[in-house]
C-alpha cells in the first residue's frame, strides 16, 4: 500500500509516550486535568476491519487495520482532547533491546485520490517503543476525531460513520507484522468476549447536559410503540393517582425521593447506577421563617406582605442547594459515555 508523503506537521509526533498497566490505574496527572475540566467522557471500542472489506493488497500487508463507529455523538459537544491507546506486549521474535516504530495512520476518503487505486494513508504519529515493553502506547487523535464528527467526516464513505486506522511496526525502516511483534488487536467480530486490551479511543468533552434531550426521545418513542398496540379509536387514559400519596409536610423541608431508571425504561441503556436519591423538597412556609428554613431576603418580605395582603402568594419550598449525579451509560454497542449532570440532587431545601 502506498503511504502519502504528505503529513500534516501539527498532527504528525515521534516522541515516546507510553505507561505501563499498573501506572495508577492508567490515570495519569494529566487525564485528572482533561476530567476536571470537562463534563462528558465517552470511549469508542475498535473493531478489526473485516477482510471481505479489504482489497487484495490490504490482506497481504503486515499491518493492523481498525475501524471505530462514531455513531450517535451528540453533535453539539465541543471535543476537547481524544487519545487512541493500544496495548504492547513483549515479543517473542526479538529481543527485549531493539527498537521499534508504531505508527498510525488514517485513510483519505474517496474523493481525496483518483477511482479505482490502491487505498492512500496519510500519517498521523509514530511512537517509538522496545521489543520487550509491556503496557499502553497512547497516540493524541484530537484533530482526527473532530474531523470524523463533521456531518461529512473523514471516512471512505460520505454516508458512514465507521472510520479506519492503520497500525503500523517497522524497526530501521523495515515493516514487521504488526500482530508478531506484540499489538493486542481487536477480536474477531464472532467472538464470545472481548479483552480489556483492545485498543480504544478515549475523548473528553464538552456541552450541554443531554439526559433530558435523550430521555424525551427515548420517552417518544416509547409512546409511538404504545400507540401502534392500541386498537383504532382507543384513547390512552392515565391512572388517577393513588390516594394520600404525598401529604406535604407543616414546614418546609427535605423529603426523599428515589429515582429509578428501571421505572423510567432507561434501564437497558443506563449502567450506572441503577438508581440514586434525587430529594425533593415541600411542605409550608409560613411566618416566622426560622434560621432552619435558610430564608432568603425576599422571602421574608414575601411572607410579611402575604400577611398584608393574603391574595398575594406565600414563598415556595425549593432546593436552594444543588448537587451533581454522574452517570455512565450506551450511546450504542460501541460507545460508552460518563456524564456528570449538574444541579441533579436536592442538597438542602428553603
Amino acid at each position: 500500500n502506498e503511504i502519502s508523503e504528505e503529513q500534516e506537521p501539527q498532527e504528525v509526533l515521534h516522541q515516546r509516550h507510553k505507561r505501563s498497566l499498573d501506572d495508577d490505574i492508567l490515570i495519569t496527572r494529566e487525564d485528572r486535568q482533561e476530567v476536571a475540566n470537562c463534563n462528558s467522557i465517552l470511549t469508542f471500542a475498535s473493531r478489526l476491519q473485516q477482510k471481505g472489506e479489504q482489497k487484495e493488497e490490504e490482506r497481504r500487508d503486515q499491518d493492523l487495520h481498525i475501524t471505530f463507529n462514531t455513531a450517535d455523538v451528540p453533535r453539539d459537544l465541543l471535543l476537547m482532547q481524544a487519545m487512541l491507546r493500544i496495548y504492547k506486549q513483549p515479543s517473542a521474535k526479538m529481543t527485549s533491546r531493539q527498537n521499534l516504530t508504531v505508527s498510525i495512520y488514517r485513510r483519505l476518503h474517496s474523493h481525496q485520490r483518483e477511482p479505482d487505486t490502491p487505498p492512500v494513508y496519510r500519517i498521523l504519529h509514530s511512537v517509538n517503543t522496545t521489543s520487550g515493553h509491556k503496557g499502553w502506547l497512547e497516540f493524541n487523535l484530537t484533530q482526527t476525531l473532530r474531523a470524523w464528527l463533521l456531518p461529512n467526516g473523514l471516512s471512505s464513505s460520505s454516508s458512514s460513520s465507521r472510520h479506519e486506522l492503520r497500525i503500523s511496526v517497522s524497526r530501521s525502516e523495515t515493516e514487521l507484522s504488526a500482530r508478531q511483534f506484540g499489538l493486542v488487536a481487536p477480536a474477531e467480530q464472532q467472538a464470545a468476549s472481548r479483552s480489556s486490551l483492545e485498543p480504544f479511543i478515549v475523548a473528553y468533552f464538552n456541552g450541554p447536559e443531554l439526559l433530558v434531550k435523550v430521555q424525551k426521545l427515548r420517552f417518544k418513542r416509547e409512546l409511538q410503540k404504545r400507540k401502534a398496540t392500541l386498537p383504532s379509536g382507543h384513547q390512552m387514559l392515565q391512572p388517577p393517582p393513588p390516594a394520600d400519596l404525598y401529604r406535604p409536610p407543616q414546614s418546609c423541608e427535605r423529603l426523599n425521593f428515589t429515582v429509578d431508571f428501571k421505572e423510567l425504561q432507561m434501564h437497558n441503556w443506563v449502567i450506572a447506577p441503577k438508581k440514586f436519591e434525587a430529594y425533593f423538597c415541600g411542605g409550608g412556609c409560613n411566618f416566622p421563617l426560622g434560621t432552619k428554613m435558610n430564608a432568603t431576603n425576599h422571602a421574608i418580605v414575601q411572607t410579611l406582605m402575604h400577611l398584608k395582603q393574603p391574595h398575594l402568594p406565600k414563598p415556595c419550598c425549593v432546593p436552594t442547594v444543588l448537587g451533581s449525579i454522574t452517570i455512565l451509560r450506551y450511546l450504542n454497542e460501541d460507545i460508552i459515555d460518563l456524564t456528570k449532570y449538574q444541579k441533579a440532587v436536592a442538597k438542602e431545601c428553603g
